[in-house]
């Protein structure tokens, strides 16, 4: 499988797994980016309702 994927795209193997580990990175970190920038959201939303509670 790692052959036909390489020849495809006409890297060699070890580019192509660079590649995929390096994509795996991106996303994970673009992920944890997300999470945070949530996270961030939601604790001033709260913090907010709470104030308008009051």
């Amino acid at each position: 499988m790692l052959n036909e994927l390489a020849e495809e795209g006409a890297t060699s193997k070890n580019q192509l797994i660079a590649s995929l580990v390096k994509e795996a990175w991106e996303r994970k970190r673009a992920r944890n980016f997300t999470y945070a920038l949530l996270d961030q959201i939601s604790e001033e939303r709260s913090d907010l309702l709470d104030r308008l509670a009051q």
